[in-house]
């Protein structure tokens, strides 16, 4: 991780001589990173330079949580979403039951693959996007369930494929389901839940040294990460915050994410701020919301999140006619942006950069975040 910290902190110095020829620099507003101990050398740059200091926090915020994982000879020890404290798991697993479609498309970036899984006509559609094929068809895998969701699981099912190793979601029931029985057989259990790329590097750094390609963080990961750090650098600060509102559209009903959903954690990283969460205080990951809301909002930038049939004809199709829809500015300006659901509805894992990128450009039209 030293080695990380060391590329990330010559990216910054790269990134300062663009900020003194006018480009500015920004901290991601969610948080104030922890400080961290420096070299002499590291201080003096520091002290002389405070935007290589912000971008050394920049960095350091993005990492603390992989940070945190301890990788020895044959285990890799952290703490997972469960709330149990640190746990230790043996390196290499032979039988591996991933049990949450986002979770194995991870499990297979970071050089791993499973002997059972979910399947389904969603998650198949998943894994051909973010793996490149149906693993469900590969010789040798097992579809132990069409759900995801836990309360839908045959657990006697899961447990005769004798995993050594099984991954599922916090959500949707899954740990809460399987988590005793697989005790009862030994079989140890990682519980996840993440929408940030904060968590997607420390289970990447996980998922890689369990899998026995601890070679795929350099190559994928840091890529990841330091092509986000730059995006996140190149945020103007001397313009006002852009003012959005990030639509969803579930059953009709309308809604709009908080600062606890994917979406809303990278609009808030790029400096946005999310009108239907302004303090980022909100737990629940969505709230719904009406179009006399949004009239009184009166957001700048009006995201729709794309997923399923849903798309901006389909937000146009159902108020294309009302006048107050009409009215508002964002929409008059024509600042309506779909937000692709391979990149904000789906855990982006390796191109969570593509969606820094994608909502930084529509944030802030006039700046260049190009590679």
């Amino acid at each position: 991780m030293k080695k990380i910290l060391a590329s990330l902190l010559a990216l910054s110095m790269i990134l300062t001589l663009s900020a003194c020829n006018g480009t500015t620099v920004s901290q991601p507003s969610s948080s104030q990173p922890e400080a961290s101990s420096q070299t002499p050398e590291e201080l003096s740059v520091s002290a002389a330079d405070p935007s290589l200091e912000s971008n050394r926090e920049t960095a350091e915020y993005y990492l603390k949580k992989a940070e945190e994982v301890v990788v020895s000879d044959t285990q890799v020890t952290f703490t997972d979403d469960t709330g149990r404290g640190e746990i230790s798991i043996d390196k290499n697993p032979q039988k591996v039951a991933v049990l949450y479609g986002s979770l194995t498309c991870l499990w297979y970036e970071a050089g791993g693959s499973v002997q059972s899984t979910i399947g389904g006509k969603s998650a198949s559609s998943l894994y051909e996007e973010q793996i490149g094929r149906d693993i469900t068809k590969d010789e040798g895998v097992v579809i132990v369930s069409e759900s995801a969701s836990g309360t839908n699981w045959d657990v006697e099912t899961i447990l005769a494929e004798q995993p050594d190793l099984i991954i599922c979601s916090v959500g949707m029931k899954g740990y809460e389901t399987i988590s005793g029985p697989a005790q009862e057989a030994n079989i140890p259990v990682i519980g996840i839940d993440y929408d940030a790329v904060q968590d997607y590097l420390k289970w990447f750094k996980v998922f890689c040294n369990l899998s026995g390609h601890p070679e795929l963080w350099d190559s994928v990961a840091e890529q990841t990460a330091q092509s986000i750090i730059e995006i996140v650098s190149h945020v103007p600060t001397d313009k006002e915050a852009p003012r959005a509102v990030i639509l969803v559209l579930s059953s009709d009903v309308l809604k709009a994410y908080t600062g606890a959903s994917q979406p809303g954690v990278i609009l808030k990283e790029l400096g946005g701020v999310n009108l239907a969460d302004p303090d980022n205080t909100q737990t629940a990951s969505s709230v719904e919301i009406n179009m006399e809301d949004l009239f009184a909002l009166d957001p700048d930038v009006i995201f729709l999140s794309e997923f399923g049939d849903v798309s901006l004809d389909t937000l146009k199709e159902l108020y294309g006619e009302d006048p107050v829809w009409n009215s508002l500015d964002a929409v008059k300006e024509n600042k309506l942006f779909g937000l692709e659901k391979a990149l904000f509805h789906n855990k982006a894992n390796q191109k969570y950069d593509q969606a820094y990128r994608s909502m930084a450009e529509r944030l802030y039209p006039e700046s260049n975040f190009a590679n």
